[in-house]
């Protein structure tokens, strides 16, 4: 009897592990994490749902990039963020968004930018 109702309790609690009690995260950037690329012009953020996207920080060797902002509208899953024109370095993202949940979240990546990347 013991090992039914545990049995029951487990199958419960899976069943109720849902994704709606996921908060969101990020699925895809471009450029991507770890990847070596040309300058790009913006910064490409697919969430895995709306988000309000918060805060944009790019950092090259310990220093801030200026000239990147995040625009303050609607709630959406997808983002270009304009970037500034990027010199060869290895740079650090740190995003911060408001999950539709009310929930914060926030990641960091890298990417570097080369001369002779394609």
């Amino acid at each position: 009897m013991l090992k039914a109702l545990t049995a029951t309790v487990a199958v419960i609690g899976l069943l109720s592990a849902s994704p709606v009690f996921a908060h969101a995260a990020l699925k895809v950037s471009a450029p991507a994490s770890g990847a070596t690329v040309a300058a790009p012009h913006d910064l490409n953020l697919t969430f895995s749902e709306k988000v309000h996207l918060t805060a944009i920080k790019l950092t090259a060797g310990g220093k801030d990039v200026p000239g990147v902002t995040v625009a303050h509208g609607e709630p959406a899953a997808t983002f270009a963020v304009p970037l500034p024109h990027l010199a060869p370095a290895k740079y650090d993202v740190r995003w911060s968004a408001i999950g539709d949940d009310g929930h914060p979240v926030n990641g960091t990546f890298t990417f570097t930018v080369s001369n002779s990347a394609s």
